[in-house]
This record gives C-alpha cells, sequence and structure tokens, in this order.
C-alpha cells in the first residue's frame, strides 16, 4: 500500500470515528460480545462471573470491533451480469495500478508542459514526464496516430497548438512501459484556458469505448474521474463517476472492451469532496445486478453510438 493510501487510510478512519459513529460502533461490537458471553454462561462453557475479571480484554476486543465496523474502503468491485467483465472503484494513486491508462487531454492535443498549458501536476503532464521525459517525443507520437484525422485550423494567435479534433478522439500510444489513451474531452481558448461540458465528456466516453473496442488490445483499463481537473465541470466526482460506469456498462452491450475496468479516485479528492465510497459502491452495484442486455438479434438501445 502506497504511502498516500495509507495517509488516506487512517484521515478516513478517523473521521469515521467521529464520536456517534465510533460509540455507535463500540456499542454495537460490545453487545454481541455480550451477547455470546451469555450464551456462553447458558451452556456452561464458561460462568459470567468468571469472565468479569478480565473486563479489560472485553472492552479491548469491544474496541477492536469498533475499528473494523469503522474501516474505511479502499476498493469495491463488481462482476457485470452475464458478462465475464468486472468494475472496480478504488482509491488512490492512479500511475500504482497496472493496466492501459486512459488520461483526458483538450481537443488541440497540447503537449508542452508549463503553466500556461499543461500543469505537470495533472494525469497528462505525470504521464508525460514518467514515461516520455519531455512533450518532444510524446507530440511525435501523436502526430504520428493523428495523421488522416479530421481536424479544424485555427486562426489567429494562440497559446498551443492550431488543429482542433473533434471531441471524442482517442490516440492509443505504446511507450515502452505503458499504453495509454490520450482522449479529447474539451476545448482550450486562444490563452490555453479548457472549459467543457458534461455533454462534451459523455460523448467523449461514448467516443472512447468506439475506438477501444475497435482499436484496442482488450488489456485491463485504468482511469481517472474525467472531467473533475482541467475542464472545470460544475458536476461533482460522485456524478462524473457515475456516469462513467453507466457509459461503459452501455457500451459493454456491443462487444467486450476489456476483462476490467477500474476507475481511481485519488486520496485528497474524496476526502476534501467528500465522495461516498459506499453510495458509489451501491451505485455500481445496482448497475451490475439489473442492468439487462439485449440479445444479438434484437436493436439495442443506449449504446455508445458514433457521431455523424
Amino acid at each position: 500500500m502506497s504511502g498516500a493510501r495509507v495517509s488516506y487510510y487512517f484521515r478516513a478512519l478517523a473521521r469515521n470515528l467521529l464520536p456517534f459513529k465510533g460509540a455507535s460502533a463500540l456499542l454495537s461490537s460490545l453487545g454481541a460480545l455480550y451477547t455470546v458471553l451469555k450464551c456462553a454462561d447458558y451452556f456452561h462453557f464458561a460462568r459470567q462471573d468468571q469472565v468479569q475479571a478480565f473486563w479489560w480484554a472485553f472492552i479491548l476486543a469491544g474496541m477492536v470491533g469498533a475499528l473494523w465496523r469503522c474501516r474505511p474502503k479502499l476498493s469495491v468491485r463488481c462482476k457485470l451480469k452475464d458478462r465475464d467483465i468486472s468494475i472496480e472503484i478504488a482509491i488512490g494513486d492512479l500511475f500504482s495500478f497496472d493496466g492501459a491508462l486512459i488520461v483526458g487531454t483538450n481537443t488541440t492535443f497540447d503537449t508542452v508542459i508549463s503553466r500556461e498549458q499543461i500543469d505537470e501536476s495533472s494525469i497528462q503532464g505525470q504521464f508525460t514526464k514518467k514515461y516520455y521525459g519531455d512533450h518532444t517525443s510524446l507530440d511525435d507520437e501523436l502526430e504520428s496516430q493523428l495523421r488522416g484525422v479530421h481536424y479544424e485550423a485555427l486562426e489567429g494567435t494562440r497559446i498551443g497548438k492550431a488543429r482542433r479534433y473533434d471531441i471524442g478522439t482517442t490516440v492509443r500510444l505504446r511507450t515502452k512501459d505503458r499504453i495509454g489513451y490520450f482522449l479529447a474531452t474539451c476545448n482550450v481558448n486562444e490563452h490555453g484556458v479548457a472549459s467543457g461540458t458534461f455533454e462534451g465528456l459523455k460523448q467523449a466516453l461514448g467516443q472512447l469505448w468506439i475506438f477501444i473496442g475497435d482499436r484496442g488490445g482488450k488489456e485491463h483499463l485504468v482511469m481517472p474521474v474525467l472531467g473533475s481537473g482541467f475542464m472545470r465541470l460544475k458536476a461533482s466526482r460522485q456524478v462524473i463517476t457515475q456516469e462513467i460506469m453507466k457509459s461503459f456498462i452501455a457500451a459493454c452491450a456491443e462487444r467486450t472492451l476489456c476483462e476490467h475496468l477500474t476507475i481511481v479516485l485519488n486520496e485528497k479528492d474524496v476526502l476534501k469532496n467528500e465522495v461516498d465510497l459506499n453510495a458509489l459502491s451501491d451505485y455500481l452495484r445496482h448497475l451490475c445486478t439489473y442492468t439487462e442486455f439485449s440479445s444479438e438479434t434484437t436493436e439495442r438501445t443506449g449504446t455508445a453510438v458514433p457521431n455523424g
């Protein structure tokens, strides 16, 4: 477990042990222990007056039980009904998870790491520094992969590139150590400021699944909560994560994109924005259990459909 995950675990545990929650868990644990003790006394396995001498052990066991009840979840996982596909929601460092990374970018595929363009702390910035060193070799590969893809030539002076591709344009990158999918999720203005919409994110996700279905390698997919950073979406991380799950499951009606998808939430974001992993877990299990897939011979609805 990484240092960040350990830090999150204990901070979340402390939050879960707030007076009311902690006292409730402790009383619940002590009640369960007392019931066991009364049963043991009734069936003559142990006498209650003998056990009372070890009251401290009784309290200690109750505290351990309370800690166990209040322990925070670090991940939840569910298998999609009638499909050999599982979806996981995990808390941690995106780059510590194995699999092909999905990285959000803008429609001009800017790559320069600077205050005006790509922040070095962003997922794209970290990906670039970790697997390419600088933007030069990344630009070369992007140029190769985007050759022949439709774009709009932008006029005037601007920070960044002057070729704007459609929302949802996806590029598959293969570095020495990792496979990455760069997904265009939003536009950026002449000043280098990005902005996106929730509808644009939904469109981008639909195009991403189509691209992976057509050109992907059925790798284990790992992705962040797209749109929660530079896109400046108004929607919460909770809502965005739910939309990612819905979109992926809808796309799985057409084909198997991968055998495992992991959606990774940053530890600091979870605490700061009070993301409810339990609620996300319930939502995920509901989707995996009750989503009905049409047969191969019937017309499907709700699946990702390419534009135009």
